[in-house]
C-alpha cells in the first residue's frame, strides 16, 4: 500500500484534488481510500469532505481527530482510536493508495501541497510507487 498527503492552507483545493485522484485512479482500476484529518469534534454524520471522497470512489473514508477517527464505508461507520497517524492508512484495508488530507506536522508520508496539476501529481504518484 502506498501513502500520499496533501497539505496547504484552508480553501487552497486541496479536497477538489483529492476527489479527482480518486476519480481518476478508480478508473484506471486502483483501490482507493482516503483520510481527512480535522481539528473540529468528530461528526458520525458521512457530509463535508468524507462524503465527497467516498462519492468520488474512495472506500473507505476516514475522518481523523486528534487520536480518534471514524471510519466511513458508505453504507456503515465505525469509531477507532490510534496513537499515531501512521496507523490510519491500514485502517483503509486491502487498497492499492492511501490519499490524505492534512497532518501538516507529520512527516511520515509523500507530500504533495497543492494547488497542483491533477496529471502531474498522478505522473509523481505512479513514480513513487515503481520505487
Amino acid at each position: 500500500m502506498h501513502v500520499a498527503a496533501f497539505a496547504g492552507w484552508s480553501r487552497s483545493g486541496k479536497t477538489t484534488l483529492i476527489a479527482e485522484l480518486i476519480r481518476r485512479l478508480v478508473a484506471r482500476g486502483e483501490r482507493v481510500g482516503a483520510v481527512k484529518h480535522t481539528h473540529h469534534p468528530l461528526v458520525d454524520e458521512n457530509r463535508g469532505d468524507t462524503a465527497k471522497f467516498l462519492d468520488a470512489g474512495a472506500m473507505p473514508a476516514i475522518l481523523a481527530g486528534d487520536r480518534e477517527a471514524i471510519v466511513f464505508t458508505g453504507t456503515s461507520s465505525h469509531r477507532v482510536s490510534y496513537l499515531s497517524p501512521d496507523e490510519l492508512p491500514a485502517l483503509c484495508g486491502n487498497v492499492d493508495i492511501v490519499l490524505v488530507e492534512g497532518f501538516k506536522e507529520f512527516d511520515g508520508w509523500a507530500r504533495f501541497d497543492p494547488p497542483r496539476d491533477v496529471e502531474e501529481v498522478l505522473a509523481n504518484l505512479d513514480r513513487i510507487r515503481r520505487r
